[in-house]
Parts: C-alpha cells; structure tokens; sequence
C-alpha cells in the first residue's frame, strides 16, 4: 500500500512514478528470508544413537545421552559460514522431543543428558538469539509414538499443545518447519495450525506444508532452470518461494557411525550452490550433529570450504567500476537509471517504460577484463518478471551469447567458461511487464573452484 500511495504521490508532482507492482508480491518476512538465501538444517534426536532415518517411537529414551551437547557451537558455525537462520529437528516423526514437553512423556526429561533436566530447543534458540541468527523448529505432524495420533481430534489438540509451547517459551521464532513425510491418508487440522501461529508469533513463516514457503520437490538441494515465486494454490495466485533442503552427507540426515564417508565433495556443494542460490531459491543444508552433540569436525572443515570459495569468487564485483548504459530508462529518470543496479541498495533498480519488456543493461569496463561469473537480481518487491534473459559480450559487429536463461526473480548466477572482454551486457528479452533490475554483478571465480572440479 504504501507502494501504491508513493506511486501516486509522484505522479501528482510530476516525478516519473515507479513501475506498478506486478502482484502477487512477497510480504515483508518472505522478503527478508529470501535475501538470508543460507540456512542450517540440524537433524537431531534419538534417531542419532541408533544408526537410523526413522525410528518408530518405541527406542528407550534413555539412549539419548549425548556427551559434549553444544548447539552454541552449532550457531557459531552456521554464522561463520554465511548461514543466517538455523531449523532444529524439535520433535521428528518418531515423537522425541528435543525440549521438556508437558504433553509427552517421551522426551528430554525421561533421557539421563542433563539428568533429565535438559533442553536442545532452548540453547539452539539462545543461541540463535545470542548470535544473530534466525530461529527455527521442525516439528514433525507424523508421530509414531504418540497414541493419540490414531484419533486425528485428539492429535490435533495435542499437536496443537506442543505448538504452543514451541512458540510461546522460546522467544521470537522465524520459520516452523512442517513436513509431510509419513502422513499419507491423516488428516490434519493445518487452518487451525497456522492460525495459532499467527497469533503467537505473526512474523514466523511456515514452510513446506504451509503457506509461506514451498518445498522445491526434491532432497537434491536443486531447483530447476525456471523458477517462479508465483505459484497456484489453492485456485489463486500467491507469492510462494522455494526452498532446497540437502544434507552435507548423501542420504544422511541424522548421523551415522562411518557416515564421514558419504561427506560431499566441494565440487559437489559447489554445484548444489549455483543450482539452489545460483537459480533463486533458498538454500536449507543439513549438518548433523554427532552423538556428542557437536558437528562433526570434518563436515564443519567442509563446510568452511564452501565458504571460502564461494566468499573469494564473490568478493570483488568488476561491475562496481563499470559504465552503465541501457536500452531504455524509466520516463529518463535519474530515479531508474541503469547505475542504481550496480548501488548495492534493496531501494535501488533499473526500470524501463511500462512499455518496454525487451531490453538490455550494458556494463563497459573501460578495457577487457576476464571473467567467467555472471549475477542478476530483480526488484522482488514488485514482483517477478522477467520470463527469458541472456548474457552477452561483443562479437564483430553484434553481440554473442555466453549463457542464457529464463527467470531471474531474487537471484540468478550464470556460470560460463572463462571470457575475456571489455563490455558485457543483460539481454532480456522477454518480461512479463517493465523490467525492474535491482543488481547485476560480473566475477572470476576462484581458483579453488577450478581446481575442485577438475
């Protein structure tokens, strides 16, 4: 709203108005999770001591007895490598729950870990609040031990119970994590499940069975070439991002014993970055903690690895030193001149004429500079709308393309052999309404990256 009335406001003074908003549009929390674009994944629980997926809630809670238990180091390794919100596995389908629930008696209090005083929920959360980082909790609907889950009222009621203990005792949450495995054929009462969400904590998005965000559709931890934001639901169009949920170690979420051997390559988290990130979803990457409840040191090195690369082959924009031209400009305001998508500002965007849905950005180095990284953002905040794109350096008399693609939405990396030029430019050429660009960015990647994929 504010949007439209800002809209208005210019085109009474004579200003050259933003381009209208192309609903649907993210809320302001769906914003703001998207731009986090890196999150931590802790499956944790009695599942941990048994070599085991899935239990079926009937293990003796007395094997949950980690011996060094740290979720602080949990979030200081999430925060080190770029994460910034970390879900913690609160209850999986086996119906242990990681924190002291009054509604169960299988849970923390009846393990011998802190003589049964102890509470994995509450340090991940102080911790999360301590650092920084965004707070979240998997709470399983599937319960293999609960009895009351065979009379679907009765379950509902008690899930609901737990919820609000989850959310009510642990200070501020940032996403409830739902997942649907296990549950074909039970009926659950979501409308009431996200209604007291609402209540208690309003900001919180629910994800996966929920309306906030979507499960990309694989555990691969990739997102296909076109992604839209806009999705149907529920007979309407919403705005209902993805995210990419992977564990580190292939087919592991929960720790096993020798499971260090199925620990990804670089190459490999490497690739599931620029297919996750690189395609404009959210990026969700499971690290398990061991039966000391402490990563693993050797998935942490890995993981640090990541980082590394990924902070050395972005940390250094050659667009920053550009000239920036484009086909068309926005009414020829300086407001939406081509510049502002090289400022770094989430207020900041090139825009065209409503008009124009074909055009193109061009960046000119001054001389030729190598390259082989390619970055574009839109302005989500006005929704999503670019439908095909292509990146482009001079040819002769013409320009040829060097990577192309269809959406761009949050986030787009190209990726494409090493190029050597002076000018380079986003082509898009063919948008749903104006183009509204908030950043492109031009790199080199690391050579670390070459060299671990070799």
């Amino acid at each position: 709203m504010d949007l439209v009335i800002s809209t208005m406001l210019a085109a009474c003074l004579g200003a050259t108005p933003a381009p209208a908003p192309l609903p649907p549009l993210p809320t302001r929390q769906q914003l703001a999770w998207q731009q986090m674009e890196f999150g931590m994944f802790c499956h944790f629980g009695i599942n941990t001591f048994h070599n085991m997926e899935w239990t079926d809630g009937t293990k003796d809670p007395k094997t949950f007895n980690p011996s060094e238990c740290n979720p602080r180091q949990w979030v200081e390794v999430a925060k080190a490598a770029g994460m910034k919100y970390l879900v913690v596995t609160a209850k999986h389908h086996d119906g242990f729950a990681l924190y002291p629930t009054a509604y169960s008696d299988y849970s923390v209090k009846a393990s011998p870990w802190r003589d049964g005083q102890g509470d994995v929920v509450r340090e991940v959360a102080d911790a999360c609040h301590d650092l920084g980082v965004m707070f979240g909790f998997y709470l399983s609907p599937w319960d293999r031990h609960e009895p009351k889950y065979a009379d679907p009222s009765a379950y509902d009621e008690h899930f609901r119970n737990m919820l609000r203990e989850l959310l009510g005792n642990y200070g501020k949450v940032g996403v409830v994590w739902f997942d649907g495995a296990g549950t074909e054929g039970h009926v659950y009462d979501w409308d009431s499940y996200y209604a007291l969400i609402r209540e208690m904590q309003p900001d919180a998005l629910i994800a996966i069975c929920g309306p906030d965000i979507r499960w990309v559709g694989n555990e691969d931890g990739i997102a296909p070439d076109t992604l839209w934001n806009v999705q149907e639901r529920d007979g309407q169009q919403v705005w209902w991002p993805a995210e990419c949920d992977v564990p580190i170690r292939r087919g592991q979420w929960f720790y096993h014993t020798g499971g260090e051997r199925r620990l990804r390559s670089l190459a490999e988290l490497l690739e599931i970055f620029y297919r996750s990130i690189g395609h404009g979803a959210v990026l969700l990457l499971n690290i398990s903690p061991d039966r000391r409840g402490l990563l693993p040191e050797a998935d942490v090195a890995r993981l640090m690895e990541l980082n590394a690369v990924i902070t050395e082959t972005f940390r250094h924009n050659l667009a920053q030193s550009a000239n920036v031209t484009a086909s068309n400009t926005r009414g020829g305001a300086a407001a939406f001149a081509p510049v502002r998508a090289i400022e770094g500002r989430p207020d900041a965007y090139w825009a065209t004429d409503d008009d124009i849905t074909e055009a193109w950005i061009e960046l000119d180095f001054g001389e030729a500079r190598t390259f082989d990284r390619f970055v574009a953002r839109e302005h989500i905040a006005l929704g999503q709308r670019v439908i095909a794109h292509r990146i482009e350096v001079p040819d002769g008399d013409g320009w040829k393309t060097v990577s192309d693609g269809t959406t761009i939405g949050y986030n787009r990396i190209h990726r494409f052999p090493e190029t050597t030029a002076r000018r380079v430019r986003l082509h898009i050429t063919q948008s749903r309404a104006c183009p509204a660009i908030q950043a492109i960015g031009v790199y080199k990647s690391s050579p670390r990256e070459a060299a671990a994929t070799e």
